[in-house]
């Protein structure tokens, strides 16, 4: 098995809600960082965006083509498709799928929190240029967990 690191984030954790919508409340992304990474999630190979499984339809979800690989059945929300999805601009947060480990280190590094009643992880919208290559980093994560390759990034 790899080993994924992350640095950890700086400052203090967001304020959250939740469970249902479950998101973030404050230190929310920039709208050009919240749109870039949007972009770089639905041009991933073998995804396609479609509406989200979850009662928040603002959310914006991509989800992984049948043929394109198979993850476990924690690797999908509500085993579905759907592995990821970015909340609207005014919360900018993530929710994704994770392995067990990497939620762990997401928690301990303070880039994100566990849903409390669903197998995805909470993760912070990128405040700055550094830390949306950290969360890129962690969709990536979520991107090979859906395939079932398991790869460090």
């Amino acid at each position: 098995m790899s080993t994924f690191n992350l640095p950890e984030r700086p400052g203090p954790e967001p304020r959250t809600r939740g469970p249902v919508p479950h998101g973030q409340l404050d230190q929310t992304a920039p709208t050009h960082l919240q749109e870039e990474l949007w972009g770089r999630m639905r041009s991933l190979a073998g995804v396609y965006v479609a509406p989200t499984h979850v009662p928040y339809p603002e959310a914006r979800a991509i989800h992984l083509a049948q043929d394109f690989g198979t993850g476990s059945d924690d690797a999908f929300i509500k085993r579905a498709r759907e592995f990821a999805h970015m909340h609207p601009v005014q919360d900018s947060s993530l929710h994704m799928t994770l392995p067990a480990t990497v939620k762990k280190l997401v928690t301990e590094a303070g880039w994100g929190v566990p849903h409390p009643i669903q197998n995805t992880q909470l993760v912070y919208g990128p405040r700055d240029r550094d830390e949306i290559e950290v969360v890129w980093r962690i969709l990536l994560r979520s991107y090979n967990y859906a395939r079932g390759v398991e790869s460090e990034v």
